[in-house]
């Protein structure tokens, strides 16, 4: 199990025992320099010492050398030699270890393998050498330090469990604002309290009041689409009702001929309603985005102008193109639908006989689209009510659904493309100009 109290006992456990390690070789290091001090000073008082006894009595002939004895005095060599000729005259081991002329005071020197530190001295007509193991005084402070750490080692396992209620004491807040969020039901979605949060929950709380801000919005904005949607829907299906019963009860050929025509009307404003709605579906967020690929504008605005224009001849509406070479990078679906939701707009509202331009230019290093028509145009302080679902401007005559430029701007979005409205604009009616990075 992946648990945040594991991982802080993994990492503070080996911290403390590598806490304990430093102090110890700190301990040691101190101890040894004490110590060392300590046997020096000893070194000095045998040697100050021990020859004053030996030139009380009388001299100690050679044979009459000590025996070895390592723990009474630490292990202590000494050996005295007479100063006119050198002649050893006491030694406190069997045999010879120190060497017959060294230097007076403190010295190192090597014995053996060993490194021993050696005091000299020459006291009257006696010259007196103090020799002791360096390894004697390390043990010494290993043991010490040993005897020091061992109870500090033994607790290692208390500090673990001690830790492991801390750990799980300091992270309690976090389990209660998991159980204060399971709690919930579905349906709420009011901000997490804040007040007694630790300062280290206070930006995922924040993120999670933030999410739940969104997620709010987000379906008051779905609630508002949906019934929006319906009541747009309700519209050309009653519409259609009406056409039907008509058409069932007209027994004249010319007016079944009429009836006809006005529920095939409404059947393709409902057709293009739901296309619109499923348009609106697919760009709404969550819903998924299709890769963005190098295109050809240009080309994309032919085939648009293609399947549109019989409706513009149809009004007597002039539609002309203005394309440079440009490619972006972009849905191609997607910008179809942009300029197929642009054109439709501008045939739909310019009167018959006016006139439509697309234009495409590459300026200061992006891709220019405009729009413009002869139509009445959008007054300047509609601009940005008419990129909301389901906005029309009051009094206007030209069936729509409101979709097309909420689609437009949700479609330019999703591409990274400015979009603005100018009214009037070239051609006195309404300019749409669009602005994409242009593709490298």
């Amino acid at each position: 199990m992946n648990s945040i109290r594991r991982r802080l006992l993994a990492v503070l456990l080996p911290g403390i025992a590598a806490l304990l390690l430093a102090a110890a070789a700190g301990v040691y290091a101190e101890l040894a320099d004490e110590i060392d001090e300590l046997y020096d000073a000893q070194l000095q008082q045998a040697a100050y010492a021990l020859p004053r006894l030996e030139l009380a009595q009388p001299t100690s002939p050679i044979d009459r050398d000590a025996k070895d004895d390592d723990s009474p005095l630490h292990r202590l060599v000494v050996e005295v030699r007479d100063l006119g000729s050198d002649r050893p005259l006491y030694r406190s081991r069997a045999r010879a270890l120190l060497p017959v002329n060294p230097a007076r005071g403190w010295s190192t020197i090597a014995v053996d393998g060993q490194r021993w530190r050696l005091y000299a001295v020459d006291l009257g007509d006696r010259r007196i050498e103090v020799a002791q193991p360096l390894a004697v005084r390390r043990e010494a402070a290993g043991a010490i330090t040993a005897r020091l750490l061992l109870p500090l080692t033994a607790a290692l396992p208390l500090a673990g469990f001690v830790l492991w209620l801390g750990i799980g004491r300091g992270l309690r807040p976090l389990t209660e604002l998991s159980a204060q969020i399971r709690a919930r039901s579905p349906q709420s979605l009011k901000p997490v309290a804040l007040a007694g949060l630790p300062a280290e929950l206070r930006p995922m709380a924040d993120a999670l009041n933030g999410l739940l801000e969104r997620l709010a919005a987000a379906l008051t904005a779905q609630r508002r689409f949906v019934a929006d949607a319906a009541h747009e829907l309700l519209t050309p299906l009653t519409a259609l009702r009406l056409q039907q019963e008509l058409l069932t009860r007209t027994v004249q050929t010319e007016q079944r001929d009429a009836a006809a025509a006005d529920l095939a009307a409404g059947i393709e404003r409902a057709i293009h309603l739901a296309q619109q709605l499923l348009a609106l579906a697919r760009r709404a967020p969550g819903a998924g985005a299709a890769p963005h690929t190098p295109l050809d504008l240009a080309a994309l605005i032919h085939a648009v102008s293609r399947r549109l224009k019989p409706r513009a001849d149809a009004r007597q509406q002039s539609l002309q193109l203005e394309l440079a070479p440009a490619t972006v990078t972009g849905d191609a679906d997607a910008l179809t639908g942009l300029l197929e939701n642009l054109l439709d707009n501008a045939i739909k509202y310019t009167p018959a006989g006016g006139t439509i331009r697309l234009r495409l230019c590459l300026e200061d290093g992006a891709v220019e689209l405009t729009v413009d028509d002869s139509g009445p145009g959008i007054p300047p302080d509609r601009h940005a009510r008419v990129f909301d679902r389901f906005y029309r401007i009051p009094g206007n005559e030209a069936t729509g659904s409101g979709l097309g430029l909420a689609i437009v701007r949700e479609i330019a979005a999703a591409h990274g493309a400015g979009i603005s409205l100018d009214s009037p604009g070239a051609l006195g009616g309404l300019t749409v100009r669009l602005r994409l990075a242009q593709q490298r």
